[in-house]
């Protein structure tokens, strides 16, 4: 029975990675008409339609009438059909844009802005996009650190004057970051310190043997010594991401969520173990996890339910549940070792250790 059950979670655990079938299924529950609203996404909108919402190009290649697919407008209606090859298509039928009359001594006529909606919600990505970095032990060590200040303090606010131990640091501006957590694999190999955008610095030009003034603003939470500094780079845009794709033969696990939870659901940010090597952003995975094993015996028990000596005396075989698809995530930043990832899905909690792989 052992083995059976063992072969079985084997199949379940290879299927999704061995078979792949590029095909465009519509869910049973398919609206034939939806009127776009503010505040809809790309995928939101792809998700009400299709299994796999990262086809979504793939259902409006062949209209005419959407010249670009990541460029839907509040007010569009999109008609799903079917073509002559018993492909779905979805048409689309453009709200006209409304103008505003405005009475004054002369009258004129002002066309009300609009702008597309968004891929995903990049506003819960974006602090992450561009605050939150992965670096080398020796990179961090490398950044000069705050010390203390004129007061004799430990902690910081904004508008205080800090002291920084690295002579003459160039004026500008700086990020305040903090070592958040370091990262490791599940074989327990090192990848990166997680650090954590804390605030802004304004390095000042006083000359001063051994250390630097910088000036504080911007605290997300409070500053205190040891805290580093990164000189500021130019913000990145993270809707950039719009080629996105299934992932293939990438395979590895989320290895922490950047809020340190435990547990991970939809819209949470988590770090998995693929580095830039070997995923682009934009990639999609599936992610897949495994119940607590069960001891065959009477009663039956789930493994984490008995003590470790009470397991020796125990009768019975432990059949190891097999893993399932539980949720997908989107890789949106990609580091030497180790990617970001938004949980664009999630049917459970999601924990770390997770497989996430081809969708």
């Amino acid at each position: 029975m052992f083995n059976n059950l063992l072969r079985l979670s084997l199949v379940l655990l290879l299927l999704p990675f061995f078979t792949y079938a590029n095909v465009i299924t519509l869910k049973d529950s398919a609206p034939k008409t939806y009127v776009v609203k503010p505040g809809d996404t790309l995928w939101d909108i792809s998700n009400l339609f299709l299994h796999k919402p990262w086809h979504w190009p793939q259902i409006w290649r062949t209209n005419t009438q959407i010249i670009n697919p990541h460029l839907i407008f509040p007010g569009d209606q999109l008609r799903l059909s079917i073509n002559a090859k018993g492909q779905p298509i979805v048409d689309l039928i453009r709200g006209e844009q409304k103008t505003y009359i405005v009475r004054s001594p002369s009258t004129k006529q002002v066309l009300k802005s609009q702008q597309p909606i968004a891929v995903l919600p990049w506003h819960e990505i974006q602090p992450y996009f561009n605050h939150e970095l992965v670096l080398s032990e020796q990179e961090y060590a490398d950044l000069p650190a705050i010390v203390g200040n004129t007061k004799g303090t430990e902690y910081f606010a904004n508008g205080d004057l800090v002291l920084v131990n690295q002579e003459e640091l160039p004026m500008g501006e700086y990020r305040v970051v903090r070592k958040q957590q370091s990262l490791f694999n599940q074989n327990g190999e090192f990848l990166g310190i997680h650090i954590r955008h804390v605030a802004q610095g304004q390095a000042l030009a006083p000359e001063m043997p051994q250390q630097s003034l910088v000036t504080l603003s911007s605290a997300k939470l409070e500053v205190k010594r040891g805290d580093r500094l990164i000189k500021e780079l130019a913000t990145k845009e993270v809707e950039s991401v719009t080629n996105i794709t299934a992932a293939t033969e990438q395979r590895g696990n989320i290895i922490a969520d950047v809020s340190q939870y435990q547990l991970s659901g939809k819209f949470s940010v988590v770090i998995i173990d693929v580095g830039s090597d070997d995923i682009a952003r934009g990639t999609v995975m599936g992610i897949y996890q495994q119940g607590a094993a069960v001891i065959d015996a009477e009663p039956a028990q789930y493994l984490n339910e008995t003590q470790t000596i009470e397991r020796l005396f125990k009768q019975g075989d432990v059949l190891p549940q097999p893993w399932m698809k539980v949720g997908e995530l989107l890789v949106f930043n990609v580091f030497s070792k180790v990617s970001y990832a938004l949980v664009t899905r999630s049917s459970t909690v999601i924990r770390k250790g997770a497989i996430v792989a081809k969708p």
